[in-house]
């Protein structure tokens, strides 16, 4: 799902943020190093420096620019090499530009550093579902929901729903994400994941109604709208099934969900 992927990236630049306002806390190195200041030199530790430099990284991230936030980031990272903030966007930025293994390495020495961290755990959880690997990614879930000052537990438990969905375990699945919808009832990608896991469980008019409720927080996007013709299909609706087609294909017709339904259709 598209616009899935896009929260789930912002989520985690969100979960950055937060923990650089942490940062501030922690020091490795006493040694400082001389910045200019007008008339005067002041002195910039390099815990200081890589906080800088992590903070300019996520913002370049926020805004598409990935290059120019890998440099910082890195540079960040030389400066201070036990700075979380910096090793968790890393993760971030290597996965973008399809670099997993290094994206790893980050996200693991983030849990290495700050091993109570919710946010690290749920972000290294997350990559290690999407590279097949979930018993790891749902043990790292587990450590994030064990955080008791992570504030957006929902988070968690909408990624690792997501995640027992995607390793097939339907039933953890449904558990975790009616668990989110607990802590956010309009939790788009919840409510999704829920449709999906109901109509492969052969409950097609709970599925309807998990879709009903998404469509109620804003418009559908293609997987959504895709789902909607299989669920309207299963009930025999043909009327709703052609209204979700007709739909996917004026809003998004060079996308690969129309290309799924026409397969569907053959």
């Amino acid at each position: 799902m598209t616009t899935c992927r896009r929260i789930r990236g912002l989520v985690l630049i969100a979960a950055v943020l937060g923990t650089l306002l942490m940062a501030g806390c922690a020091t490795t190195n006493p040694d400082m190093s001389p910045q200019r200041t007008g008339s005067s030199v002041e002195r910039v530790s390099p815990v200081r420096a890589a906080d800088i430099n992590t903070r300019l990284g996520v913002g370049y991230l926020e805004q598409g620019q990935l290059q120019l936030a890998l440099e910082k980031l890195e540079l960040a990272v030389r400066l201070d090499d036990q700075h979380v903030p910096a090793h968790l966007a890393l993760g971030i930025v290597y996965e973008q530009i399809g670099r997993e293994q290094r994206a790893l390495g980050h996200l693991e020495r983030a849990v290495r550093l700050a091993p109570e961290d919710g946010a690290a755990h749920n972000s290294l959880a997350a990559l290690l579902c999407r590279m097949g690997r979930y018993d790891d990614a749902e043990r790292h879930f587990g450590d994030a929901l064990d955080d008791p000052f992570y504030r957006t537990p929902e988070v968690v438990l909408t990624n690792a729903g997501s995640c027992a969905r995607r390793a097939g375990r339907l039933d953890d699945a449904e558990s975790y994400l009616r668990q989110a919808l607990e802590f956010d009832p309009v939790n788009r990608l919840a409510l999704f994941n829920l449709a999906n896991v109901a109509l492969a469980q052969n409950e097609a008019f709970s599925a309807r109604a998990f879709l009903q409720r998404l469509e109620g927080t804003g418009p559908l996007g293609p997987d959504a709208l895709l789902l909607g013709v299989r669920i309207e299909r299963a009930l025999g609706n043909t009327d709703e099934s052609e209204r979700y087609a007709a739909s996917l294909r004026a809003r998004y017709p060079e996308s690969l969900q129309v290309e799924q339904l026409e397969a569907d259709e053959s």
